[in-house]
């Protein structure tokens, strides 16, 4: 039965994932310039990776024993996690800045606009 209940998280935490991811490649395909596609790209994405490696560990945990090298498997994985976490907010910074700096936005859909008055 645990095994059932398990299965069942998996699956769900999988779906979902999936939705996120999905719905992070059309804003990427549909948004107008880089602040948006950043935004779509780095929220969605991040969140259905972690949802689906929590998945993939789900079905892990319930799938064996926990033997050495499903251990390591799980390791893995939250390695995965781990890293998304550190990464992903660097990355969308570093873009952000980037994209500021060479001018690739839409000045006139910015809702607040920091930068005016510095050079």
């Amino acid at each position: 039965m645990t095994g059932l209940i398990l299965d069942v998280i998996s699956l769900t935490l999988l779906f979902l994932g999936s939705l996120l991811a999905l719905s992070a490649a059309v804003g990427l395909a549909r948004f107008r310039d880089t602040m948006t596609r950043l935004h779509a790209v780095t929220k969605p994405q991040t969140l259905g990776l972690i949802l689906a490696v929590s998945g993939a560990i789900m079905r892990v945990i319930g799938a064996s024993e926990l033997d050495a090298g499903a251990a390591g498997d799980l390791g893995v994985l939250v390695l995965i996690i781990a890293f998304t976490l550190i990464t992903a907010p660097v990355i969308g910074q570093r873009v952000g800045r980037l994209a500021r700096k060479e001018g690739l936005y839409d000045d006139d859909a910015l809702s607040r606009n920091d930068t005016v008055g510095k050079g």
